[in-house]
Formats: structure tokens, sequence, C-alpha cells
């Protein structure tokens, strides 16, 4: 697996709605949390005493049900009911803390804001009810869209002008943006199920997974972008007239939509008692100062892969970039230069230089990631940096160095054939394996032959730690295809059957990580891994003789695949720390791959045309009205007669036949013509003949039929054109009538096995069979 470190994450964190806060413990204490704890409770108790009273009978539930079906409307109004009864005024400025205070100043002042947020409130709880789909979330999108525009004293049209229609649009598009990521996880998920279990097991998922997964969608709902769509051009510049209240009004949305949707998954009372705690804490966040921070690397940073960004690995970044007036956040970084973006991917997954920043705060969640395709090769170390800018001029910025683990180790290709990561198609469980893709049926694998290279990378740096040696070994045959073996890394003994030596890299005269000549390395990135030391290479000296041979790696040698069966490939890099004494040698990473190896040769024979055996005559006037049977064997062993019967192991590919008149050119036989085993006219030659699955080839007695030759229309040529040549036919393949002459009959076999780097496949053939063709035919 090429990665950087040695810990391959699956799952990109949301942010936690109740992140831990030192002061959380003593917040229900406050007076000002009681009061609005109380409100909650007075909302709630309505509702909780009329649900109480139809469980006094089922027939006063059976009555209820009946008389008033639930309906989105019904849903709706009980969200209004709640949150105007729970969210009044004084609720809404007792849950600021005092900085936000400041901010807003009296309530009559932020009156626009306040009714904005009742619908933050109501369009988070109704959103987290239930599972929502794409389609689910943009029908509420639109609820709460009609509710700002209403509290904000411009409701929507009826019907929708057009530009009203814009906006709604506009809004639909930025959900699909934000909503897609957690598609593409999910979608991930699916398609590689191989990890959950483990996940399940080690505690990574519980009851509580993703459940702030609505999170990033409600931060993207309120940027400038989505606020135009969703207040109309005119309302967002009335609003945006007051700066800092418009941005504080904006994450005291956030906060409450996630206080919202928090409390449409509570259950309980104490559930609701954990999300107003949340709710009081996400608002400190929001008129903290102006505040940036990366979170302290790790010692060795590792890969975190992003489906949601089209597969994204990158190397993530951790911190803070917010306060009351923070207006967006950059990152950039060095490599030993100047500061670039290059490689800076945003939570979003926008990139430079399209989006060089970010104008969505961060508390204590990832700012960004690296991606580690655009990073220069072979980089061990990385200085970030974060870049915060508010209103009015402010401008904070931090930085941190990030020690990477630069590890390639991967099988990319065998015998030039690209390797996959697919279910293993001889194995009923799942089981998820990297195998070598079959080059006309994506879903098998492919058989290989002969003496083929095998492509990757093998290199371990940084972190400490430095690449000492490779090993390539391959473990099997394995009968009957499954369970494919689990080698056990070991730098000293990795066992197997070795497909070279170990290669050697200590930085000696004899293994020297470069050789000295310009441009030159001896580190096998996306190359043969077959290779070995040598003194090919030659370096041009001012000291005479002038060029001197240097040791080099050679990584143009082929691997002789030994006996046919399934096997894995297994590559190992090990590694030890730089200082002295150079140990613990330990394993930095391996991988491997599944590889049929198919070197049995393919078997053919003609042993019969009509009713001749060997070389003897055959008369046209026999076959008039019917055809010539063609007898012989087109078969290919079985790689493991053991395993089941399908690609690659029964790897047959097709024969073909064709005819030679002496001193003419060789004519095909018509697709009509093929009837293997007997099979109806115009089968493809594709199968075995006989078509019998052992391990040893059929014998000559054992020979069924390859073709029913139309051989009077191929081969009659009528009454003789020329009277002056009367064995002279129109068509030179052909016999007049009254001539005889020698034919020869030509048979090729030949399997699908990818041989060498080629892509050649084993065959055999031609085989000939000679014969003379006597056209008597009206005699």
């Amino acid at each position: 697996m090429l990665r950087i470190g040695n810990l391959l994450q699956r799952r990109v964190p949301e942010r936690d709605f109740f992140m831990p806060d030192t002061n959380k413990s003593s917040l229900t204490q406050n007076a000002d949390f009681q009061a609005v704890l109380d409100s909650l409770l007075a909302a709630y108790r309505p509702i909780l005493e009329h649900e109480l009273s139809l469980s006094t009978s089922a027939a006063t539930l059976v009555k209820e049900a009946q008389a008033h079906p639930p309906t989105c409307d019904d849903e709706i109004e009980l969200a209004v009911s709640l949150f105007e009864r729970f969210f009044t005024k004084d609720v809404a400025f007792r849950l600021l803390p005092d900085e936000g205070r400041q901010v807003f100043g009296k309530p009559d002042q932020w009156d626009w804001c306040y009714r904005r947020i009742l619908c933050c409130l109501i369009f988070g709880w109704l959103v987290c009810r239930g599972p929502r789909t794409f389609r689910g979330f943009a029908y509420y999108l639109y609820q709460y869209w009609r509710c700002v525009r209403q509290a904000l004293g411009q409701p929507v049209s009826v019907p929708p002008t057009v530009e009203e229609k814009r906006d709604f649009n506009t809004l639909v598009k930025i959900l699909a943006s934000a909503y897609a990521p957690s598609l593409k996880e999910q979608i991930k998920d699916i398609e590689y199920p191989i990890d959950i279990p483990r996940e399940i097991e080690s505690g990574e998922i519980d009851c509580k997974v993703d459940d702030n997964a609505a999170s990033s969608v409600f931060a993207r709902l309120c940027t400038p972008e989505s606020a135009t769509a969703l207040f109309g051009s005119d309302a967002f510049n009335q609003a945006g007239a007051a700066v800092s209240i418009s941005r504080s009004c904006c994450c005291y949305c956030v906060a409450a939509l996630e206080f919202g949707c928090c409390l449409g998954k509570a259950r309980t009372l104490i559930q609701a008692l954990e999300c107003l705690e949340g709710f009081f804490l996400s608002l400190r966040r929001c008129f903290e100062p102006l505040t940036a921070i990366i979170d302290t690397p790790p010692a060795c940073s590792s890969i975190t892969s992003v489906a949601a960004c089209g597969d994204l690995s990158g190397i993530e970044i951790d911190g803070t970039a917010a306060g009351a007036a923070f207006t967006s956040y950059t990152l950039t970084y060095s490599v030993g230069g100047p500061a670039i973006n290059d490689a800076v991917v945003y939570p979003d997954c926008s990139r430079p230089p399209l989006h060089p920043s970010s104008t969505t705060q961060v508390s204590g969640g990832i700012l960004g990631y690296l991606d580690i395709g655009l990073l220069p090769p072979l980089t061990t170390s990385v200085t970030v940096y974060l870049d915060v800018y508010g209103s009015g001029g402010l401008h904070l910025q931090v930085n941190a160095v990030f020690q990477l683990e630069n590890n390639a180790y991967e099988i990319s290709a065998v015998a030039t054939v690209p390797t996959t990561i697919n279910q293993d198609p001889f194995n009923g469980s799942p089981s998820i394996i990297k195998m070598v893709q079959n080059v006309s049926n994506p879903a098998f694998e492919q058989s290989i032959g002969g003496s083929v290279s095998v492509t990757g990378s093998a290199y371990a740096a940084g972190c400490g730690n430095l690449m000492t040696q490779y090993q390539l070994s391959a473990f099997g045959p394995v009968p009957g295809a499954i369970p494919l073996p689990n080698p056990v890394p070991s730098p000293t003994a990795l066992g197997g059957s070795p497909l070279i030596a170990p290669v050697i890299y200590d930085n000696t005269p004899a293994h020297p990580w470069s050789s000295g000549c310009p441009a030159t390395t001896n580190i096998i990135m996306n190359g043969d891994l077959v290779a070995s030391w040598s003194t090919a290479e030659s370096c041009w000296s001012p000291i005479p003789p002038h060029t001197h041979p240097v040791p080099k790696i050679s990584s143009t040698e082929k691997w002789a695949s030994i006996a046919s069966g399934r096997y894995r490939i297994f590559l190992e890099v090990d590694q030890a720390p730089i200082v002295l004494p150079h140990s613990p040698v330990v394993p930095a990473g391996e991988d491997q791959v599944a590889v049929w190896i198919d070197n049995y040769p393919v078997v053919g024979a003609l042993t019969q045309i009509g009713n001749v055996v060997g070389c003897g005559d055959l008369h046209l006037k026999d076959y008039v009205g019917t055809t010539a049977s063609v007898l012989g064997i087109a078969w290919d062993y079985p790689i493991d007669v053991t395993a089941a019967r399908q690609l690659p192991n029964d790897n047959f590919g097709s024969y073909s036949l064709s005819y030679q008149k002496n001193g003419g050119s060789m004519q095909p036989f018509l697709a009509s013509d093929y009837t293997p085993n007997g099979t109806a006219a115009g089968t493809p030659p594709t199968v075995r003949v006989p078509n019998l699955w052992q391990a040893v080839p059929p014998t000559i007695p054992q020979a069924a039929l390859l073709a029913s030759w139309d051989i009077v229309t191929a081969l009659d040529g009528g009454a003789p054109p020329d009277p002056n040549n009367p064995c002279v036919a129109a068509n030179p393949w052909q016999l007049p009538r009254g001539c005889r002459c020698a034919y020869v009959i030509e048979l090729v076999v030949g399997d699908t096995t990818w041989v060498g780097d080629g892509g050649d496949n084993h065959s055999t053939g031609p085989i000939l069979f000679a014969i003379n063709i006597i056209n008597d035919i009206g005699t």
C-alpha cells in the first residue's frame, strides 16, 4: 500500500456538538442556564401531557389516530409550537455569554436575527427527527427558506417568482455540495465493508457514530452565497449593514441548527438536557477572541483517507480558526522554500487556486489536509502555516512542523497487468483482496506465466527511520485456491519462495542510495521490483579513465514464474533507526497480491477429416448434402483441477481451423463450420475439445468433434472455367470437378494466460493434417 505513515484512517471525524469544556460541570448551576432549562421543560410539558393522555387506553389512542392521522403539516406545526413556547426573546438573550450580549445589545436591536434563529431551531429539529435522504433534507430546506423569508417580512410569493425560484435552486445546489461527502463516505463503506466488523468490535463504531453528520451541512448554509439566496439580496444587504451582528447571528444560527437537530434525535429528557448544555457551549465559542491554533502534530503523521474528496489521501491538519471577528483563514506550507498552497485541501474539499481560503469557522476540528500526491517526492518534513483573518484588519499566524513517514510499499502490476482491489472471486464469504485484474473481464483475475516483472514501489524513510531492505516472495500454491496464505512479516525469515534475494540498503559503497551519477537514484518507485545490485551504471569523472562502473540497482530483470497454481506474492519493506546502532530492524510495511500462475502447455491434435485418417484420399462426392467431421483435440490444463471452474483457473482461449491448397494461401473455416463437441453449428470454438475437466491431457482415442466442415461449399470449384486449364478454379483455394490436389488442414489452439510482459498467450500450432482431395462430384 502506498502511504505516508503506518496508519490508514477511514473516517473523517465531524465536529462534536458536545465538545468537552472545563466549565461544563458548573454550567447547570448557572442562573441563566436554569431559566432556559425551565423554559425548555415548560415548552415540552404540553406535548408530553398530551402523549400521556393518549396512553390511558387503547381506544383513546385509536380514536385520536383515526380522527387526526399525522401529516407533514402537523409535524411542522408541532415544531413551531414547541420552539415558539421555548425560544422567547428572554431565552434568546440568556443563552448568550457576556461577550455575545455586548455584540448584540438589547433584544430589540436584533429582532430580525431573533426571528431567523427561531427558524434555525425549527429546521434543525425537523430535519433530524428521522433518517433523511437528500430529497427529504431538501424538503425541509424549502420549509426553512420560507420560514426565514416570512420572519424577515418578505414571504415567498405564491407561486414563487422567477428570482425566488432561482434563490431556492441555489440553496439546493449548496445543500447537494454539502451533503455529498457523507454519501460518498457511506458508498465507500458499502463497497468495502471489510473494516466495519473490526471497528464495531474495537468500539470505534458505537451508538453515536456519525451523530454529527449534519453539522457540516448546517455550516455551509451560513456562507455569504447561501445567506444571499436564503434572505434575498435586499434583505441580505440590510442585515449585512450591521456586520458584527450579522456574523454573530450566523454563528448563533448554526448553533441553533445543531441544538434543534440534537433535540430532534433526543429520546429522553436527560438527552435533551445534554443538548441544551451543548447549545450553551457552542454559543460561548461564537464569541471567543480571534483564535489561530494548530493542534500539536503527532510524532509521526499518518494518512487520512477522505472518500468525500475523491478518495483523497492527505495529512490531516487539526486546530481552531474562529472568534467573534473571524472572516476567513488560509493554510499554506513549506518544505524548505517559500510557503505555498498547491497541496492544500479545505474540509469542504475545495482547493486553491480557485478557493485559496475558507470562510467557515473551525473550533477544535479539521482545518484541512495536505494532498500527499502533490507534495514533493520523498518529503519527510513540512511546516504548515495557519493564517486567521478578522474584521478591522485583524490577523493571526501560527505554524507547526509535521514529520512524515514517507513509505511506499505497493505492488501495482504483475507482468505489466495492473492490480485491483476487489472481492475474491473464489471465496464465497466476504473477502477483499488485491489481485491481478483480468484484461477482458475486470471482475475476475488474470493468469500470468513465463518470465515477468513485478511493478511497484519499495521505500521507507522519515520520523527517524530509514529502509534497510526489501523482500519479495511467493507463497503457495494454494490447493483449491482458498484460503490464501497470510505471510508473517519478518526481516530475517520471511519464507515462501523468494522471487529475488533481499535487496539491501545500507548506504555503503556497495549499496548506495545514489550512485553519484547525475539525476540517478537507487530507490524503486513505480518500477520493476524484480531487481538486484549490479555495476552496470557508469559515471563520467574528470580523472582518467573518466568513466568507471558504480553500484546501481538493476531493475530490468524478470522473475521466471514457478509451478502453476494460485499464489500470494508478498512485498515486505524493512526499516531501522537512522542513529547507531541502526537497530532494531522491523517491518515498515507490506503489500500482497493474489496471482494465478499458469505455465502449462496447450494441447492440440488433428486425428480425422471426414472418413480419412492420416494421409489419404477424400472424395467430395461423399459429402454432397452433408458435412465432413473434423476430429481432434483442442485442450488446456486447468490450473488447479480442485478449484472452481471459472476464470482464470479455467482459462482455455479458443481454437481455429483453416485449410490450404497446395501452392495456395491459407483460408479460414467459416464460423458456421464450428461445432465443438457436437454442439450446434456456429457455436464459437471457445471450449475445450473434448470438454474434460481433468489434471491430465486427453488421449488420441478421446478426440472429439472440432467442426462439421461444409467441405463441398468450401472446395467445390464446379465445372472447369477454362477448358485449356481444366484444374484452375476461379477461386484459387477451390478445386474444379474432375481434378485432385493435396490440401493441408491446420489447427491452432491457445489459452488466455498473459505470458511474459508482452501479453502473449500459451499456444500450440500450426498442427497440420495432410489430405488428398478428389473432386469427383457428378461422376
